[in-house]
């Protein structure tokens, strides 16, 4: 005996807002992704962590990793144009894996990403205090600072996206305007030890370090899927979404690898090794002392703050609209998936989001964790592990599914197959060598790491599950068709 379909209530058929269509260019995205990688907090936080581990095989790594997300990016803006939607790995990978599969790469995200957020907003007040003691003589606790730049993020990402987008635009520029003065300054003066390309000869890169530069290189990208995040808000989104991505990866490939190797220059093939025996993390800002002078070592370090801030808000709009997109489907409770009419953004899903961040920010500053050797490690690896995992599955996902015989005809056998099949199987043999140097990042040791990554299983298979069971149970309602 059948059962009929629940009659449609007048509350459900009503008008509903929506995400506010056609208020993104391909400028706006590419802001938001590279504000996403912060290309200043990048090379003054993690380049000199690179080089400890890598050495002169760093520029190098950086160009590898840049190749092999180009790469990515031929199937996973295909698929762009099949699937869209403002949870991007949740709509790929559900259209090629399934709805249950789906799903718990959505939960994947969203945690990642809410690490990236926790992580940098933590790193933001670290640095926050710091420039506050050394240019003012005020000295704010970390946590004091953290917790303002999330309140200050909640209400920017609050606004109309555009408005973020702009603010995101300025602090992007003037970050990118200090790091080619240090470059134009150190190339001027021609390095410390003369100007060399030996980083980017074979056996630069022909080194057993490699695998621990990969695990930079590939955290340094993390975020730039955030072109297909906006996809429901973008104008010409067919166009938009592929043309922001290959800009976007392109440039923080170009960046990071010739802003690496300017870094390099300056410090001294000889010099580098005495230089990070100090303290790593000042690295950049003792060179650019040395090469700019202290005036604009100042402007730099306010800058850093800005490009910690410029990140958090990119990651704030990415796991809002990763809520928006799981309440919009009813994973999570439909009261998050609900848009504020006035801005067309994800409002209470953006209150949550500020909500958890807070919270975990006064957690992790009363207990008395250190914002840098703890907090960082702890949240942002779990991040680099999930999102490199959700790239995997989604290169898999393009190819199953084109490989319908009524796709196969829509894209070319590059777009649909030869990209995707090689980028997953790059993209593996990066998280293998991810996995074995994960150490590198945490401090810690095996049981460590898998207790740091376990919410991110835990959460895919709870998700998947309650995903397979809900839509097993929506199939029992509908009634067949009998004409």
């Amino acid at each position: 005996m059948s059962r009929s379909t629940p009659a449609q209530t007048p509350q459900a058929a009503t008008t509903e807002a929506t995400l506010r269509r056609d208020s993104i260019g391909a400028g706006h995205l590419v802001f938001f992704t590279v504000a996403a990688a912060a290309p200043l907090t990048v090379l003054a936080g993690f380049a000199p962590l690179a080089f400890m581990v890598g050495g002169t095989a760093v520029p190098a790594g950086f160009a590898a990793a840049g190749l092999v997300y180009l790469l990515f990016a031929v199937g996973f803006t295909t698929m762009a144009r099949h699937a869209p939607g403002a949870g991007a790995f949740y709509a790929y990978i559900s259209h090629g894996l399934g709805k249950a599969v789906g799903a718990g790469a959505a939960a994947i995200a969203y945690l990642g990403y809410l690490g990236g957020q926790i992580g940098f907003t933590a790193s933001a007040g670290l640095f926050a205090a710091t420039a506050g003691q050394t240019l003012f003589g005020v000295s704010p606790h970390w946590l004091v600072c953290a917790l303002s730049i999330t309140i200050l993020v909640g209400y920017l990402g609050h606004r109309r996206v555009d408005i973020g987008a702009r603010v995101l635009a300025g602090l992007l520029i003037a970050e990118v305007a200090v790091l080619a003065v240090f470059c134009v300054a150190v190339l001027l003066r021609g390095g410390h030890e003369g100007i060399s390309v030996e980083v980017f000869t074979p056996s630069a890169f022909a080194t057993t370090t490699i695998g621990g530069v990969f695990v930079i290189a590939f955290v340094a990208f993390v975020g730039f899927e955030q072109t297909a995040i906006y996809s429901e808000e973008v104008r010409d989104k067919r166009r938009t979404v592929p043309r922001a991505t290959y800009l976007a990866v392109g440039f923080l490939a170009v960046a990071y690898t010739f802003c690496s190797w300017v870094i390099w220059l300056a410090a001294g093939p000889h010099r580098l090794g005495e230089l990070l025996a100090g303290d790593p993390s000042t690295l950049v800002l003792a060179l650019g002392d040395e090469y700019m002078g202290e005036v604009m070592v100042r402007v730099m370090q306010v800058l850093l703050v800005t490009s910690f801030v410029a990140g958090v808000l990119a990651l704030h709009n990415a796991t809002t609209r990763y809520l928006h997109t799981m309440g919009k489907s009813g994973i999570l409770p439909a009261a998050l998936g609900q848009v504020n009419a006035r801005t067309g953004t994800p409002g209470v899903a953006g209150l949550f989001q500020a909500g958890v961040v807070l919270a975990a920010l006064a957690v992790f500053g009363l207990a008395g964790a250190d914002p840098y050797t703890q907090i960082i490690p702890w949240t942002n690896t779990p991040t680099l592990i999930g999102v490199v995992l959700l790239q995997i599955a989604t290169s898999v996902a393009v190819v199953r599914y084109f490989r319908h015989p009524d796709r196969r005809t829509l894209e070319s056998s590059w777009h649909r197959l030869l990209a995707p099949v090689l980028s997953a199987v790059l993209l593996t043999a990066a998280l293998t060598l991810i996995f074995a140097k994960m150490g590198l990042l945490t401090g810690m040791g095996h049981w460590g790491n898998l207790f740091i990554n376990l919410p991110l299983v835990a959460a895919f298979a709870v998700v998947a599950l309650r995903e397979r069971r809900r839509t097993r149970a929506q199939a029992s309602w509908i009634t067949p068709r009998t004409d």
